[in-house]
C-alpha cells in the first residue's frame, strides 16, 4: 500500500517535482528496502503469525496432558501443530493468546495456559459453563505455548468446536 501511494504521488505530481526527482527515487527505494527487510512486521497479510484451533470431540484428558485442539480454523505461518497442540513462536514479540474451554455436565474443569515450563494462567469451568482466558505474552523465538490439563482427574471438556485455542502477534 505504501508503495502504491508513493507511486501515485510521483505520477500525479511529477511535473512539480522534477528538481527533486533523484531524492524522491532514493526515498522510494529506501522505503521498498525497509519493507522487504522488515521480516514480517507490516509487510503483508501473511506477515503476522496467527492461529485458531478447536476441539472437535469431547475429551476426558489425563492429568498434566497438553490439550490437542485438532480442528484448525486458521494457521497463518503454520506455527500451530494440530498433532501436538503446541504453538511455537517464530519470532520475538507480544502475542495475544486466548482459550475457551467448556466443561461437561455436572463436572468441574481445570486447565492452564503454559509457555515452555511455566504456567501462566488458569482456566475454570463447571457444569456446561465455559472458562476463558485472554493473555498478552512476551514471547521469544522458539517458545512453546499450549493449554494443559491440571492435576485433577476425571474432568471433561466439550468438543464440537465449543472449546478453542487462539493466538496472534500484536507487535
Amino acid at each position: 500500500m505504501t508503495f502504491s501511494v508513493l507511486l501515485a504521488s510521483l505520477l500525479c505530481y511529477g511535473s512539480l517535482i522534477q528538481c527533486h526527482k533523484n531524492e524522491i527515487v532514493e526515498d522510494l527505494l529506501n522505503v521498498i528496502f525497509k519493507l522487504k527487510n522488515s521480516k514480517g512486521h507490516g509487510g503483508g497479510q501473511t506477515s503476522s503469525p496467527a492461529f485458531t484451533a478447536t476441539l472437535s470431540k469431547d475429551l476426558t484428558p489425563p492429568v498434566n496432558q497438553i490439550i490437542i485442539f485438532d480442528s484448525v480454523k486458521t494457521n497463518v505461518g503454520g506455527h500451530y501443530s494440530s498433532s501436538t497442540g503446541v504453538f511455537t513462536s517464530p519470532r520475538n514479540g507480544l502475542c495475544m493468546i486466548s482459550a475457551t474451554m467448556r466443561s461437561t455436565a455436572s463436572k468441574h474443569l481445570h486447565c492452564e495456559l503454559w509457555v515452555n515450563e511455566a504456567m501462566k494462567e488458569k482456566i475454570f469451568g463447571t457444569n456446561l459453563s465455559t472458562g476463558t482466558i485472554n493473555a498478552v505474552l512476551q514471547l521469544k523465538t522458539g517458545d512453546k505455548v499450549f493449554i494443559k490439563k491440571d492435576h485433577r482427574s476425571g474432568e471433561g471438556i466439550i468438543g464440537g468446536d465449543w472449546s478453542m485455542f487462539s493466538g496472534y502477534f500484536i507487535v
